[in-house]
């Protein structure tokens, strides 16, 4: 690989969308984060020839030549650089957990989510036995420095993240029965039915059929103008079919997968052209999950309802890829917060919840983690789920 062709091609290149480049009247980056200390940024984008040998010498150093582009949204890498065994094995050591805490799980709110306590009471749902969730510690490190998390190779001075978590137990709701009382206007994420079937589940098959699928089916489904979905993810143990698809494992910790700020973000990277135009309507980002291993899935997903969300509890947190600094929210633990599932859900049962939304009246996202359901039988199957992240438009 040539380094000076590199450096010339990076003289026109924009390497990722800038973080300071504003889309209509987008919100803002909360000022709490502007003016901390962004580490990665020493390393990438590369701005000199020391920092472009730092990458030619990284386990892929493609990532200088890979190029982003906005018609491709499913050419994503780092999906594999990020498996390697040594990207694993940063990882082991770059996301450390304190020792687990156990707090009075069955302490009750001190008003912020008495709304959503009445609807457990008076529903009567049930709850799960404690169960281990991991959130972000508020160290004092987080006053000065952005968490953040690479999806860049390994191989280079650059940690993996200075994401540090402490694990808590909590109850988790069953809101089987009762999924009508949790929208996504109220609680950020709402339960329902898609008749959506797939005779396999790989790479090519959810390319070509199931997310044109989905995209026909939320238009429909909420009503709206049309839908575009930007990425796609297979979450599970790797299986004897992973060479037809890329899965990542369950992510057991509490966190929303962006921002206000990077969702319109977001909108300027895929729709360059229209960005501005698309943001005088409503936008929604919404994520549809739905599991593939069914009816029992030892490592369902827990939602948060929005109304029992402390905002200052969610913590800006960079994630750099090669062409793009994302932000998603790490999420600090809050007796007040109160988790939800459904258990056993069926293969036409979807989950929907909220990324980010232009409307000022709605819950705007909803945190959300994976975790081990202590009730479900000790020889159940390992989940295995696929999630798809969409932009809704109208």
């Amino acid at each position: 690989m040539d380094i000076h062709l590199l450096m010339n091609q990076q003289s026109d290149t924009i390497w990722y969308l800038d973080p300071e480049a504003s889309v209509g009247d987008t919100k803002r980056e909360p000022s709490e984060t502007r003016g901390l200390h962004q580490p990665w940024r020493s390393y990438w984008p590369p701005k000199c020839e020391k920092t472009m040998q730092t990458w030619l010498h990284s386990e892929f150093p493609e990532v200088l030549s890979w190029r982003f582009d906005y018609r491709q949204p499913f050419d994503r890498p780092w999906r594999n650089w990020t498996r390697s065994a040594r990207a694993l094995e940063e990882r082991a050591v770059g996301l450390p957990c304190r020792p687990t805490r156990r707090p009075a799980v069955s302490a009750q709110n001190s008003g912020a989510s008495s709304d959503v306590d009445d609807l457990i009471k008076d529903a009567k749902l049930h709850a799960t036995d404690p169960s281990i969730f991991h959130f972000l510690i508020p160290l004092n490190l987080y006053n000065t420095e952005k968490p953040y998390l690479s999806r860049l190779p390994s191989g280079t001075k650059l940690p993996r993240t200075n994401i540090v978590t402490q694990s808590h137990f909590l109850k988790v709701f069953d809101v089987s029965g009762h999924e009508s009382d949790f929208t996504l206007e109220r609680s950020g994420f709402h339960y329902a039915k898609s008749p959506i079937h797939m005779d396999q589940w790989n790479d090519f098959s959810v390319c070509s059929e199931y997310i044109p699928k989905v995209e026909e089916w939320l238009v429909k489904h909420l009503k709206c103008a049309g839908a575009f979905i930007y990425a796609y993810n297979f979450r599970g143990k790797d299986s004897a079919d992973s060479k037809n698809k890329t899965t990542k494992t369950p992510f057991l910790r509490a966190h929303c997968d962006a921002t206000a700020a990077s969702c319109f973000k977001r909108l300027q990277l895929y729709f360059p052209h229209q960005a501005q135009n698309l943001m005088k309507e409503r936008v929604r980002f919404l994520n549809i999950w739905r599991p593939i291993s069914t009816p029992v899935q030892d490592c369902p997903l827990a939602m948060c309802d929005f109304r029992s969300i402390d905002t200052k509890d969610l913590i800006p947190a960079d994630i750099i890829f090669p062409h793009y600094q994302d932000e998603a929210y790490e999420v600090l633990s809050n007796p007040d917060q109160r988790w939800f599932y459904k258990k056993g859900m069926e293969w036409d049962d979807v989950l929907l919840f909220k990324l980010g939304d232009n409307s000022p009246d709605e819950a705007p996202l909803c945190p959300h983690s994976a975790f081990m359901d202590p009730s479900a039988p000790k020889d159940a199957p390992s989940r295995v789920s696929i999630e798809v992240r969409s932009i809704v438009f109208g």
